[in-house]
């Protein structure tokens, strides 16, 4: 229905005798209309037309009248939202219970006030009726206005439509109010809601920034030692190959002692038989003894070459407690990845002091024997020049000579569990190699993935940095809603 017609054809239609209506409603005065043309009637809403008895001009228009103003009325008060009527004084004219629970002063004094005593309405404010009124145009607010209710704060957006007179005078406004205070109340929680997640997102994105600049700061240095660390276990490597190779050369030399000790036993072993023939052959003592006292020069000779080779042993066992040292010290600084290789070098070192113990022995029995040599070729010596009178003498040189060979077997079997022990050590100086190699490889390994985590981290903060501007665009989504409100107050004052 269109109400500006609807409310031209009221006015135009007012009794002449009315005056101020008690309801705060507004007739025409100084008498009837002029009778409606056929265009007029034309324009009339269809079946609404009242179908009117009348006896005369005068009649007919007052029922008329009456009839539409009931229709007005009704919409007026009937209309489910606050709904009221301002005059061109700015009288409340009409208003319908809601409007009054909403927006009076006192509901029960109403119709007929001017609006800012009949309503919560500071000065300086307006009722949109009002504006419509002065502007002559309808007007529906985009924004929401804050009004004060019985109730406390409530929020509004009005509808307007200015009232025209038969002439196209605005002589009122006609407002409809509907309340949105439910939709901005679910706009503030949004927006309270939002501020929060914003804080806690802001939060969140700070202590993920922190702690990925720290864990970058952190993969920075473990690369750093990662290399170090690579670089200590390629030198220790290196120091194992050689302490390998020395170890191999110690396992040839005591192979070389050992089989040195067999052939003194069997040289001692001959000279035993020597003495022993010169025992039951007395005839053959001098040509013997001269025999023997040549063998026993030969001995002699050969346990100074001994003399010589224990003295490379005990050479070789102190390089071996000096690379067993070096061993440790780069095990210390490898750390827990040389602790293994440190009980090896240990083991080398306490194999080591046992091979100089036995070559220091070696060199005891060596200068025993080299006693007992001088004093055997003395007493072939004797022997030869008194040949009957020495074969005690002869009987003492193969009790000696016997002696030699206990000794010297004792000297090989020695030698023969130091060269196992070498042999041994040489295949555990092999798999500490193969370890430290090893311990190389995953050194470098650990630099890979510590690239690849710095590379992850990398990405972290590049998803921390998404979320942070799709937070920052929900910000500007959100204040370009907020810019949308409406900011005109109807206050109690």
């Amino acid at each position: 229905m269109d109400i500006g017609r609807f409310a031209r054809r009221l006015r135009a239609r007012g009794d002449e005798t009315s005056g101020k209506r008690t309801d705060g409603g507004v007739t025409a005065e100084g008498g009837a209309s002029s009778v409606l043309g056929e265009t007029e009637l034309s324009n009339r809403a269809g079946g609404l037309d009242p179908d009117v008895d009348a006896s005369n001009e005068t009649e007919r228009l007052r029922k008329e009248r009456d009839y539409w103003r009931g229709l007005f009325e009704q919409v007026v008060e009937a209309f489910p939202q606050p709904t009221f009527v301002v005059d061109a004084d700015d009288a409340i004219a009409y208003v319908n219970d809601i409007a009054k629970q909403g927006f009076a002063k006192d509901p029960t004094d109403v119709v007929g006030r001017n609006v800012y005593d009949g309503f919560r309405l500071s000065k300086g404010n307006e009722t949109l009726a009002q504006t419509v009124r002065k502007r002559g145009e309808a007007v529906r607010e985009d924004g929401f206005r804050k009004i004060q209710s019985d109730d406390g704060v409530d929020w509004i957006r009005s509808a307007a439509v200015p009232l025209f007179d038969r002439e196209g005078n605005a002589v009122g406004g006609f407002e409809t109010a509907a309340s949105v205070g439910d939709i901005v109340r679910q706009r503030e929680a949004i927006v309270e809601a939002q501020t929060n997640v914003e804080q806690t997102l802001d939060e969140v994105i700070a202590d993920a920034t922190d702690a990925a600049e720290r864990v970058d700061g952190a993969l920075v240095e473990a690369a750093s030692l990662a290399d170090e660390q690579a670089e200590n276990m390629d030198e220790v490597s290196g120091e194992v190959g050689s302490l390998s190779a020395t170890v191999e050369e110690i396992a040839a030399s005591a192979d070389e002692v050992n089989e040195r000790s067999e052939e003194a036993e069997r040289l001692a072993e001959d000279s035993t038989e020597a003495g022993e023939d010169a025992v039951y052959a007395m005839e053959d003592v001098a040509e013997s003894g001269d025999q023997a006292a040549e063998q026993t020069r030969e001995l002699a000779a050969q346990v100074a070459e001994i003399d010589d080779i224990v003295e490379v042993i005990n050479d070789i066992a102190d390089q071996t407690n000096i690379l067993a040292l070096n061993a440790n010290i780069e095990a210390a600084r490898a750390g827990e990845a040389g602790e293994g290789f440190a009980v090896v070098a240990n083991e080398v070192k306490s194999l080591a002091n046992e091979v100089q113990k036995e070559s220091e022995r070696i060199e005891e029995i060596i200068h025993e024997t080299r006693g007992d040599a001088g004093e055997t070729v003395e007493s072939i010596e004797s022997v030869t020049e008194q040949v009957r009178s020495t074969a005690d003498a002869v009987r003492e040189m193969v009790e000696n000579q016997n002696a030699i060979a206990d000794e010297v077997r004792a000297t090989s079997t020695g030698m023969n569990d130091i060269a196992a022990a070498t042999d041994d050590q040489a295949v555990r100086t092999e798999e500490v190699a193969s370890m430290v190699d090893t311990a190389a490889e995953r050194s470098k390994s650990v630099r890979s993935e510590v690239t690849e985590a710095a590379t992850a981290n990398d990405e972290q903060m590049a998803v921390v940095e998404d979320i942070e501007a799709s937070a920052r665009e929900l910000e500007s989504v959100m204040a370009s809603i907020d810019a949308g409100d409406g900011t005109d107050v109807i206050d109690a004052t």
